[in-house]
Protein backbone atom coordinates (compact mmCIF):
# COMPACT_ATOMS: atom_id res chain seq x y z
CA UNK A 1 0.00 0.00 0.00
CA UNK A 2 1.50 3.11 -1.34
CA UNK A 3 0.87 6.28 1.50
CA UNK A 4 0.03 9.30 0.03
CA UNK A 5 2.18 12.42 0.81
CA UNK A 6 0.30 15.72 1.30
CA UNK A 7 -0.26 17.97 -1.28
CA UNK A 8 2.65 20.61 -0.49
CA UNK A 9 0.88 24.09 0.57
CA UNK A 10 1.14 27.14 -2.06
CA UNK A 11 3.44 30.00 -0.55
CA UNK A 12 1.63 31.82 2.64
CA UNK A 13 1.96 35.27 3.08
CA UNK A 14 4.36 35.84 6.82
CA UNK A 15 0.96 37.32 8.05
CA UNK A 16 -0.93 34.42 7.82
CA UNK A 17 2.36 31.69 8.60
CA UNK A 18 2.32 34.01 11.82
CA UNK A 19 -1.23 33.23 12.59
CA UNK A 20 -1.29 29.89 11.96
CA UNK A 21 1.63 29.96 14.40
CA UNK A 22 -0.38 31.04 16.77
CA UNK A 23 -3.43 28.56 16.36
CA UNK A 24 -1.13 25.91 16.92
CA UNK A 25 0.35 27.42 19.60
CA UNK A 26 -2.93 27.74 21.56
CA UNK A 27 -3.72 24.51 20.86
CA UNK A 28 -0.23 23.02 22.20
CA UNK A 29 -1.00 25.22 25.53
CA UNK A 30 -4.52 25.00 26.44
CA UNK A 31 -5.47 21.72 24.68
CA UNK A 32 -8.82 20.12 23.23
CA UNK A 33 -10.96 22.94 24.64
CA UNK A 34 -8.74 25.92 22.72
CA UNK A 35 -8.83 23.22 19.52
CA UNK A 36 -12.94 23.63 20.03
CA UNK A 37 -12.73 27.04 20.07
CA UNK A 38 -10.64 27.38 17.09
CA UNK A 39 -13.23 24.49 14.86
CA UNK A 40 -16.24 26.96 15.97
CA UNK A 41 -14.54 29.96 15.10
CA UNK A 42 -14.09 28.23 11.87
CA UNK A 43 -17.11 27.06 11.48
CA UNK A 44 -19.40 30.25 12.23
CA UNK A 45 -17.32 32.15 9.34
CA UNK A 46 -15.67 34.20 11.77
CA UNK A 47 -12.18 33.11 11.20
CA UNK A 48 -11.03 32.03 8.07
CA UNK A 49 -7.28 31.25 8.96
CA UNK A 50 -8.95 28.97 11.47
CA UNK A 51 -10.87 27.46 7.92
CA UNK A 52 -7.97 27.21 6.36
CA UNK A 53 -5.62 24.86 8.87
CA UNK A 54 -5.54 20.84 8.42
CA UNK A 55 -7.53 19.37 10.87
CA UNK A 56 -4.51 17.14 11.09
CA UNK A 57 -1.87 19.69 11.82
CA UNK A 58 -4.17 20.92 15.24
CA UNK A 59 -4.88 17.70 15.99
CA UNK A 60 -1.19 16.64 16.34
CA UNK A 61 -0.77 20.45 18.10
CA UNK A 62 -2.87 18.98 20.85
CA UNK A 63 -0.53 18.00 24.06
CA UNK A 64 -0.02 14.08 24.49
CA UNK A 65 -1.41 13.55 21.26
CA UNK A 66 0.85 11.81 18.74
CA UNK A 67 0.79 11.96 14.97
CA UNK A 68 -0.95 8.07 15.66
CA UNK A 69 -3.59 9.08 17.20
CA UNK A 70 -4.43 12.34 14.92
CA UNK A 71 -4.55 9.52 12.19
CA UNK A 72 -6.96 7.12 13.71
CA UNK A 73 -8.91 10.39 14.84
CA UNK A 74 -9.06 11.58 10.90
CA UNK A 75 -9.59 7.92 9.93
CA UNK A 76 -12.74 7.88 12.31
CA UNK A 77 -13.79 11.05 10.73
CA UNK A 78 -13.09 9.80 7.06
CA UNK A 79 -11.15 12.97 6.81
CA UNK A 80 -7.81 13.64 4.88
CA UNK A 81 -4.19 14.62 6.34
CA UNK A 82 -4.98 17.68 4.79
CA UNK A 83 -8.96 18.30 5.21
CA UNK A 84 -9.35 21.87 6.53
CA UNK A 85 -11.64 22.73 9.20
CA UNK A 86 -13.93 24.91 7.24
CA UNK A 87 -14.40 22.00 4.73
CA UNK A 88 -15.45 19.61 7.40
CA UNK A 89 -19.17 18.50 7.09
CA UNK A 90 -21.76 18.46 9.63
CA UNK A 91 -21.81 14.70 10.55
CA UNK A 92 -17.87 15.21 10.98
CA UNK A 93 -18.14 18.20 12.65
CA UNK A 94 -20.35 16.33 14.95
CA UNK A 95 -18.34 13.16 15.32
CA UNK A 96 -15.27 15.27 16.10
CA UNK A 97 -15.88 15.67 20.09
CA UNK A 98 -16.70 11.74 20.28
CA UNK A 99 -13.51 10.83 18.31
CA UNK A 100 -11.56 13.05 20.72
CA UNK A 101 -12.49 12.25 23.26
CA UNK A 102 -12.52 7.97 22.67
CA UNK A 103 -8.82 9.11 21.53
CA UNK A 104 -7.93 10.99 24.80
CA UNK A 105 -9.52 8.36 27.14
CA UNK A 106 -6.96 6.02 28.56
CA UNK A 107 -7.32 2.03 27.57
CA UNK A 108 -7.90 -0.03 30.76
CA UNK A 109 -8.52 -3.61 29.24
CA UNK A 110 -6.67 -5.25 26.18
CA UNK A 111 -9.65 -5.71 24.20
CA UNK A 112 -10.83 -2.09 24.45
Amino acid sequence: MVSASPVPEPEVSPGLHRARELLLAAVSQEGTARLAHICLDAWDGGDTVAAGMTLGALLRAVPGMGPITAHEILGHLHAGEATRVGDLDRAQRVALPAALARARRPRTTVGE
